[in-house]
C-alpha cells in the first residue's frame, strides 16, 4: 500500500524508525491500548492510515518511520 503523506510532523509525539518500532511491538513495549501511530515518509505523515501494533503488516512499505501518540 501506498499513499500520500501530506501532513507536517507535529512537535509532540514519539518518531521511531519502523524497524525500532517493531522490535517495540514485538517485545510487547506498545499494545493496542497504548495508543496508536501514523506512517511518515520524509518529513510528512500519513494522517489516514493508523497502525496499531496489533496490525505491523499493515505499515505501508514505504513508510521509513511511525509517529507514535500515547494515549
Amino acid at each position: 500500500m501506498t499513499s500520500k503523506y501530506t501532513e507536517k510532523l507535529p512537535d509532540y509525539g514519539d518518531l521511531m524508525a519502523i524497524e525500532d518500532f517493531r522490535e517495540a511491538c514485538k517485545g510487547g513495549a506498545f499494545i493496542d491500548y497504548d495508543g496508536y501511530g501514523h506512517p511518515v515518509k520524509g518529513d510528512k505523515m500519513m494522517r489516514s492510515v493508523a497502525v496499531l501494533p496489533s496490525k505491523l503488516e499493515e505499515i505501508p512499505k514505504d513508510a521509513t518511520h511511525i509517529m507514535w501518540f500515547n494515549r
